[in-house]
């Protein structure tokens, strides 16, 4: 009786519409894309880390202000996926070519709005009260990255197709091609190899836009191909502005791409806050956001397969396996962020040491070290919450409650950067105390957030409208 009672329990956590079984085929490609961001973005603070403090704290902070001003357009663009999700899980599978060609019309006319937006947000640096040295940085590497921002909101719109149809694997194979052309083009132009002069910041920039290039290309290729194929079978008669699916991708959208922008503001207000100590304050900080960055992404990789699993169960009208689906995300997510939490707490001399070397002539890392340590433990105890916080999130999303996902996501994260700024510029709060009162509010975050999900009020969202009939 005991085998069975265990294959029982096995089989009701791992099939099912929504169980383990059919999230992980969707989330796992993701979750290998989200690892080769990481490391793009790891690698380049590293590289970094070798030509000085200031170049690799200019990076983030350079760097999270360019994607602010590109925010608002690429959430409500990249929410495509759920919209063609819910097409699919209907059998509507002519509707989700055309959800794509509404995120490309969005992307196009977008664009010289977040160039305008960059010429307020360039301000941002100076006025944050940034080391000159540093703002001169931070600008550079933030100009090139806004002007190269038509390349993440053009992939953004054709990434939602397979990543809402559950093909995911191609945003893999792209994401892995993007990586290798990152690390090659950033360590060639960062340190001047292969008879290339030395850029230091500049190659950084110019080898990430390199590899956004590649990126963007390779799936537009495989969406160009994949949509001439049956189910979809799309013609040029297709590629045309469809007011009802436009529609609903603003109406759901624009309260992601709303939080984003506004999640994004204030987690740059939170850098801006740690980078106002100084040099060696803002190289901690950037040391473990990084590391940050290594338990986030592949959280983000789930948190997509659980949006598109709930997104094609509710469009099939099936609520339970919308369930399910979430709670596979979960087990996934507190598995994995169980694992970070060890490493953060166990071994943080050893994650800080990547970043500090101690052979560069001129660099004394050795304050650094040391704070970025404490802020490494204390970062442990979020992980879990971190993890429960973007599944529900992403459970609602793929529902369509839209609305209460920003609204808790944006308050939550606005209320740690307000009481930060409030902190660090007026009660002279010293940066462990800063990142601890960080850290509460995180863990805020997600019991408020789960709170929502188990409210259950997602599940009578209705996205989809009946198609015209000719």
């Amino acid at each position: 009786m005991k085998p069975l009672r265990e294959h029982a329990f096995v089989r009701r956590h791992l099939d099912g519409p929504g169980g383990i079984s059919a999230l992980l085929p969707i989330a796992v490609p993701m979750i290998i894309s989200q690892v080769f961001d990481t490391l793009m973005t790891f690698v380049d603070r590293l590289y970094l880390a070798y030509v000085g403090k200031e170049e690799m704290a200019a990076c983030m902070s350079g760097g999270n202000t360019a994607w602010l001003c590109l925010t608002l357009f690429a959430g409500i663009i990249g929410y495509s996926s759920t919209l063609i999700a819910h097409h699919h899980g209907a059998k509507r599978f002519r509707e989700c070519p055309l959800v794509v060609y509404q995120g490309l019309l969005l992307a196009l006319l977008s664009y010289p709005l977040a160039l305008l937006v960059a010429r307020f947000a360039a301000r941002s640096f100076s006025a944050a009260g940034h080391e000159p040295t540093l703002v001169a940085l931070e600008l550079q590497y933030f100009w090139y990255m806004a002007f190269g921002g038509i390349l993440s909101l053009l992939r953004a719109a054709v990434a939602a197709f397979f990543a809402g149809i559950g093909k995911t694997r191609v945003i893999m194979w792209a994401n892995s091609a993007a990586l290798l052309v990152n690390l090659v083009a950033n360590y060639v132009l960062i340190f001047g190899k292969l008879g290339f002069p030395a850029m230091g910041l500049k190659g950084a920039a110019i080898g990430t836009l390199m590899a956004s290039g590649t990126m963007t290309a390779i799936i537009m290729l495989a969406f160009l191909c994949e949509i001439r194929r049956a189910p979809y079978s799309a013609t040029l008669s297709d590629i045309r502005f469809d007011w009802r699916n436009l529609r609903a991708l603003l109406r759901f959208g624009l309260p992601i791409g709303v939080g984003g922008l506004l999640g994004m503001g204030s987690f740059v207000v939170v850098v801006q806050s740690f980078n106002s100590y100084g040099a060696n304050v803002a190289a901690a900080t950037t040391i473990v956001f990084s590391w940050d960055l290594v338990s986030f992404f592949p959280l983000v990789g789930i948190q997509i397969g659980v949006s598109t699993l709930v997104g094609q169960c509710l469009g099939a009208r099936n609520a339970i396996g919308a369930e399910q689906a979430a709670y596979s995300g979960f087990k996934l997510a507190l598995l994995y962020s169980g694992l970070m939490l060890i490493a953060f707490c166990l071994f943080p001399q050893v994650l800080v040491a990547v970043f500090t070397p101690d052979n560069v002539p001129g660099l004394d890392y050795s304050e650094v070290r040391g704070l970025a340590v404490k802020m490494l433990r204390l970062a442990a105890f979020y992980l879990l919450f971190d993890g429960i916080f973007l599944i529900a999130s992403g459970a609602l999303r793929g529902a369509g409650d839209t609305f209460w996902a920003m609204a808790i996501d944006t308050g939550i994260r606005w209320f740690e950067a307000l009481v930060l700024l409030i902190g660090v510029r007026y009660l002279q709060w010293s940066p462990v105390h800063a990142w601890a009162v960080m850290v509460f509010t995180t863990v805020l975050g997600g019991v408020i957030m789960f709170g929502r999900f188990k409210q259950g009020k997602w599940k009578d969202v209705r996205m989809l409208e009946e198609p015209e009939t000719a």
